[in-house]
């Protein structure tokens, strides 16, 4: 009987999803059911169906992690969305600072732990692991003590008429997880742990341990005494996994490397 990623009984196993699938959804809807799959890789850009689901929690972890984490973030990042798409970007939204930052932190766990292949670039040591999970299974107030979470919001500056990319297009992007070292001040001195992702035209990244005071004092990151959140603006290109992206996937389109129609 395999064992549960959670909590490690011999269970069957469900399909889970790292991403929480209700972001999905919405894109494959829009697309007769399809995803556009782009890799900064070997693979052509094609259409898939493949949402990264694995064989990793039992029913009962399952259900607790879509209740506790899943449906209240897709429902938040949704709902703030929408807010910032028909209000503009100066758009505040109510939530949780602590929760949002744990339902991060439970999408990154799944991610670093999970076998499917979409999830390579977050293969991490299983002290980061450890790490993550820690952060899942403190009491939610424990989130922004023991991590930093930096939320910001994808834009063109290019207006529409000059061919830039309206605003509704950037929910239909998801970057997947990304894990990578970090030396916040330059020295190597200090390493942290770092994770991204993009999800409903959000930039999301953890970082850990917690940054020092004078680190996150930006308006991009949450804290947990401020319950109103805001979305500093980013630019697509000036995001490096966002730029590399878009370069890898012209590049295939121009070599006939694309199985999307044109």
């Amino acid at each position: 009987m395999p064992i549960c990623a959670y909590c490690k009984e011999n269970r069957e196993l469900c399909l889970s999803h790292a991403i929480p699938n209700g972001f999905f959804k919405g894109i494959k809807r829009e697309n007769s059911g399809r995803l556009i799959h782009l890799q900064d890789g070997q693979d052509d850009n094609r259409y898939s169906t493949h949402t990264g689901e694995a064989k990793l929690l039992c029913k009962a972890c399952e259900a607790y992690f879509n209740k506790e984490f899943d449906s209240p973030i897709v429902n938040a990042f949704k709902a703030w969305d929408r807010s910032i798409v028909e209000n503009g970007f100066g758009t505040k939204f109510e939530f949780s600072p602590n929760h949002i930052t744990q339902a991060l932190a439970s999408i990154f766990w799944r991610a670093c732990v999970s076998p499917s292949v979409l999830y390579e670039n977050a293969k991490v040591s299983v002290e980061d692991k450890e790490a993550l999970l820690e952060v899942v299974k403190s009491p939610r107030t424990q989130a922004l003590k023991l991590s930093s979470c930096s939320i910001s919001r994808l834009y063109d500056k290019r207006p529409v008429s000059e061919g830039g990319f309206s605003q509704e297009h950037f929910p239909q992007i998801i970057e997947l997880v990304n894990a990578y070292k970090a030396s916040i001040d330059g020295s190597g001195a200090k390493q942290y742990s770092a994770f991204t992702i993009v999800v409903q035209g959000f930039v999301c990244t953890m970082i850990l341990p917690r940054l020092p005071h004078s680190k996150r004092s930006k308006p991009m990151f949450l804290k947990s005494n401020k319950p109103f959140l805001h979305a500093p603006l980013l630019y697509f290109l000036d995001y490096p996994p966002m730029e590399r992206l878009m370069i890898s996937a012209l590049k295939k389109h121009e070599n006939g490397q694309s199985k999307l129609q044109r």
